[in-house]
């Protein structure tokens, strides 16, 4: 399986760099990926204009799995009704025809309109249990714009997923294969209790930190690894971001039960 992951694209900024974005699409097509992955902040400002230019941008990608996920930028000036009406609904689940099978991608909205911090909420936790809970078709990837760890290079942490400890305990219970974040601007990877969270930078921005270039990630899996590769747009190959083994490592137990410290509550009007 091969994935291309961008992040943080930015339309409407005044750093946002288009030919950046146009080599990248370029140069994923040229790798046919079978699924693409944008994590969020399409925009800037969140406003119409800018979903419009996005989305002209992303139908020039050829690979038939786009999949892409909200970011708190998305969410301001009420742009969450614009990114439904463009890319669609802002949680959904979705299965891919891989060679080893089938992979299992959960979409979730970490965004909170007109902050910058992020939430999952109790309310979405049986949802995520539900998708990714007996799946052995293949790998089980979320999808989710803010960090659930924090990310070296990025500076004092102030905005991350509010409810990271919970969200992080039921990957873990899951067994989720890989998580696609951004957010950041850098690109980093985290591998811990057999949960690999994959960070992307900006794929289109000068919104850069400290001495990292606007970047994406392209991903692969084979039968016993799985190799995470750095490219910056335009500048060829790319460079190692990360490599590990396909089945997860970890001699790690945990005590007490799991339910001593995440609580599942359902949606409203889904309780009886």
């Amino acid at each position: 399986m091969k994935i291309v992951q961008m992040s943080d694209v930015h339309v409407g900024s005044g750093l946002f760099r288009p030919e950046l974005l146009s080599s990248a699409i370029e140069e994923t097509n040229s790798l046919r990926p079978d699924l693409v992955a944008v994590v969020g902040d399409l925009t800037m400002e969140g406003y119409r204009w800018e979903f419009e230019e996005a989305k002209e941008y992303l139908n020039r990608i050829e690979c038939e799995n786009v999949v892409v996920a909200m970011g708190n930028h998305d969410a301001r000036s009420v742009g969450y009704r614009h990114f439904e009406e463009f890319f669609g609904m802002r949680e959904r689940a979705t299965t891919i025809l891989v060679p080893e099978g089938e992979a299992k991608v959960v979409v979730l909205d970490s965004t909170k309109p007109d902050l910058d911090e992020g939430e999952v909420g109790r309310e979405h936790y049986a949802w995520l249990d539900s998708e990714f809970r007996g799946w052995d078709r293949g790998p089980k990837i979320l999808m989710i714009h803010h960090h659930i760890l924090a990310v070296p290079g990025t500076g004092r942490d102030v905005n991350n997923l509010r409810d990271a400890g919970d969200v992080m305990a039921i990957l873990r219970e899951l067994k989720v294969d890989m998580v696609l974040s951004g957010h950041r601007h850098v690109p980093y990877v985290w591998s811990i209790s057999g949960v690999r969270i994959v960070h992307s930078g900006t794929v289109s921005s000068m919104r850069v930190r400290g001495t990292m270039a606007p970047s994406y990630n392209v991903i692969e899996f084979d039968p016993t690894r799985v190799e995470i590769t750095l490219r910056e747009p335009g500048k060829g190959e790319g460079e190692p971001l990360a490599s590990f083994s396909r089945e997860a490592v970890t001699t790690s137990e945990f005590y007490p039960a799991f339910d001593r410290f995440v609580t599942y509550d359902m949606l409203p009007f889904l309780k009886e």
